[in-house]
């Protein structure tokens, strides 16, 4: 086909490579949400020596800023089913990165702190998976879970490499010059990205402009799917959980691990391999995903999980302890990948970006539950013991939810599957009043 006989839309990415968006999208999460964790860990102790503040203080920022990533990944899968992925994206990415830079400029002042803190986290969530998951499941019929897979590693990237180059920058420039050099990374990266590569595929474009014309929007609301889609309250109840099983474990790792005097170096080489774990199961996963059905898939990690939980929790063996990590970070790093496949075969292709939203939502709120659930029962026990049962029973609860998930409801090219599998999903032609749709 001609470059002259193609759509705009076509004509501007059809010398593109596919894979180009998954690699762009996998430095935008290289760059993304997960770097104020790793700056606030690393940081957090010149700052607060500087300023004299307590440690609270940059719990209480990381704490607003992770509340507000969660709203605004919900309204950016709104924006982008409804403007298209760049034009959200881009402001959301510079506030992101920007307000990291501001942070280098920052004076002793807890209110200017809180504040930038709250323009990260409105920011952040053009750096989370959600927009260029959007991207690569339009683009991507075959080796969707491949390229979701690749996608996703970006964030375990994250989490192995940025403790070093944050160190690397502090060893020599002093915390705010690691805030503008990382800030300046993590602006100039994910808006250059969505800015001048990340595109939509053509007829998805053109259906979405058909249905902004009419004065609608195209799919079905948020309210529609969760009145009408079982599997909707299937997949965001098991994402929830296993999210509190495997990130409220995660934060509690090395202080777990050296009550049972086992050494600190020993410790933080069990939670780099659950790093390393994750990291790898996102790309393991994803090439799963095109073989397998991804609610079996999701069931054999999820209990390989709930294992690595009781060995972490109860075991003092040195070698069940990194045993435990491996599995606990299979499952850490799985969930992301099967969300975002999931979302592709149940829900209709244009209320992807709402769904998927609405699920990285929950994902961020299950993480705060699990680490609040240990943290009370440690505050009560005294030990994290008595956490092995209940942690358990959410990923077991999680494993039966993925069993009653059924058939997909669409294909891989994103048409409504057979009519056996209950009643017929909307089409991806099939369209919403926007003034009428109920915001969930």
């Amino acid at each position: 086909m001609s470059t002259a006989a193609l759509s705009p839309v076509q004509a501007r990415t059809g010398h593109l490579n596919r894979w180009w968006y998954v690699v762009t999208g996998f430095l935008t999460l290289l760059f993304g949400t997960s770097t104020v964790n790793v700056l606030f860990n690393v940081l957090g102790a010149p700052m607060t020596e500087e300023f004299g503040w307590e440690r609270s203080v940059m719990t209480n920022g990381l704490s607003l800023e992770t509340v507000l990533v969660g709203i605004s990944i919900v309204a950016l899968g709104f924006l982008i089913d409804r403007y298209g992925p760049r034009l959200p994206s881009v402001p959301m990415a510079m506030a992101f990165g920007v307000g990291l830079m501001l942070m280098a400029a920052m004076p002793n002042s807890q209110f200017m702190f809180y504040l930038l803190c709250a323009v990260i986290g409105a920011g952040a969530g053009a750096v989370n998976p959600v927009a260029h998951s959007t991207v690569v499941s339009a683009w991507f019929k075959d080796r969707r879970g491949l390229a979701l897979g690749i996608l996703m590693a970006g964030l375990g990237a994250c989490g192995v490499l940025m403790p070093y180059l944050a160190n690397w920058v502090l060893a020599w420039g002093g915390w705010r010059m690691t805030f503008l050099v990382i800030g300046a990374l993590c602006t100039i990266i994910p808006a250059g990205v969505y800015a001048f590569i990340t595109r939509m595929p053509a007829d998805h474009e053109a259906e979405r402009l058909a249905a902004r014309k009419r004065g609608k929007m195209a799919g079905e609301s948020l309210w529609t799917i969760a009145r009408n889609y079982r599997q909707f309250w299937l997949l965001s109840i098991s994402i929830f959980l296993v999210s509190s099983a495997t990130f409220g474990l995660m934060g509690q790792v090395v202080p777990m691990t050296t009550d049972k005097g086992i050494d600190q170096v020993i410790a933080v080489g069990i939670l780099s391999v659950l790093s390393l774990s994750s990291l790898f199961a996102r790309l393991v996963v994803g090439f799963l995903l095109d073989r397998f059905y991804a609610p079996v898939i999701g069931t054999i990690i999820f209990a390989l999980c709930a294992v690595g939980v009781y060995f972490m929790i109860t075991s003092s063996n040195t070698g069940l302890l990194f045993l435990a990590s491996v599995l606990i970070g299979l499952g850490l790093g799985a969930e992301g990948d099967i969300a975002a496949y999931m979302c592709s075969r149940y829900f209709p292709k244009h209320s992807y970006g709402r769904v998927l939203g609405f699920i990285y939502f929950l994902y961020a709120q299950g993480s705060a539950f699990g680490i609040f659930l240990l943290g009370q029962i440690y505050g009560a026990t005294g030990s994290y013991q008595s956490g092995a049962l209940p942690i358990i029973l959410l990923v077991g609860v999680a494993i039966v939810c993925l069993l009653f998930m059924g058939p997909y409801r669409f294909t891989l090219d994103h048409q409504s599957a057979s009519a056996d599998n209950g009643p017929e999903a909307p089409h991806s032609e099939e369209l919403s009043d926007e003034t009428t749709s109920p915001r969930p």
